[in-house]
C-alpha cells in the first residue's frame, strides 16, 4: 500500500530521525466525510489513485498488536545497526520470505495502516517519507483513510495524544513531522480499541410511517 522505494546508495550509515517541515493541523469536516463504493476498495482496484493499493479492510487488533510489535522491533534493529543499508538489506529478505510481516508496508507507518483497518476504516495510502534512509515519494510520514463519521472522536483523540496532524473531508490524513508520532498514534488506536469496536456499521433502522385505520395493512414479511 505504501510508495515504497527499492534499495537506495542514498540510505545513510548513522541512523538519525529526521525531521520534516510540515505544520501540525487537526481539522476534519465529519459531515463530507466519503465512504468507498461497493466493490471499489478490492484488490487491484487502485482506491485513492494509488497503483500499490492493497485491500487490507477489516484486520484484526489481535493483528494490529502484533504489527506494532514486530515493527517495533525492527525499527530498534535499524536505531541500533551498525550499518543502516546493510540492516535494512537484511530485514527486506526477511520480509520477503514471511507470509505477513508488515505486509509490505513502509516501516513505521504499518502499526498505523493496521491499527486503523481494525477501527473499522479503510486506508488505502502510506508512506514513512524517507525516514529510514531511503527516498519516497511523500515528503512527510502519512496514512490516507477513509473513515466513518461515528470514529471521528476518538480517531481525533488520539491524534491530538501523539501530537500529529488529522485532516480531510472525503477521506482524512494522518500525518507527523516526526515518524515516531505516527505509531503513537497506532498505540493510542490500539488502547482505545473497546471504543472503536462499539461503534455501529450500519445505519439505524427508520421507523415505520403510522398506517391510518382506514387504510389496509399488508402484510410486508
Amino acid at each position: 500500500m505504501g510508495t515504497g522505494a527499492g534499495r537506495s546508495s542514498a540510505i545513510q550509515t548513522v541512523f538519525r530521525y529526521p525531521r520534516f517541515d510540515v505544520s501540525i493541523v487537526r481539522k476534519i469536516e465529519a459531515e463530507q466525510l466519503g465512504w468507498p463504493a461497493a466493490g471499489a476498495a478490492g484488490h487491484d482496484s487502485g482506491l485513492g489513485c494509488n497503483r500499490m493499493y492493497d485491500d487490507l479492510r477489516r484486520l484484526s487488533w489481535a493483528e494490529a498488536k502484533r504489527v506494532f510489535a514486530l515493527e517495533g522491533s525492527l525499527i530498534a534493529r535499524m536505531e541500533s545497526g551498525a550499518d543502516i543499508a546493510e540492516e535494512w538489506a537484511t530485514i527486506e529478505d526477511e520480509l520477503s520470505e514471511s507470509d505477513q510481516g508488515i505486509y509490505g508496508l513502509d516501516l513505521g507507518v504499518a502499526s498505523t495502516v493496521v491499527s486503523l483497518s481494525a477501527a473499522k476504516c479503510v486506508p488505502f495510502s502510506s508512506c514513512n517519507a524517507g525516514a529510514f534512509g531511503e527516498r519516497h515519494q511523500e515528503i512527510y510520514p502519512l496514512v490516507a483513510f477513509y473513515a466513518l463519521a461515528q470514529a471521528v472522536k476518538l480517531l481525533s483523540e488520539s491524534a491530538e495524544e501523539a501530537a500529529i496532524g488529522l485532516e480531510g473531508n472525503d477521506y482524512l490524513v494522518a500525518y507527523a513531522d516526526d515518524i515516531r508520532k505516527i505509531r503513537e498514534f497506532a498505540q493510542s488506536l490500539i488502547r482505545r480499541s473497546p471504543l472503536f469496536n462499539a461503534i455501529r456499521t450500519r445505519r439505524s433502522p427508520q421507523p415505520k410511517p403510522k398506517i391510518k385505520e382506514d387504510q389496509y395493512r399488508l402484510a410486508l414479511e
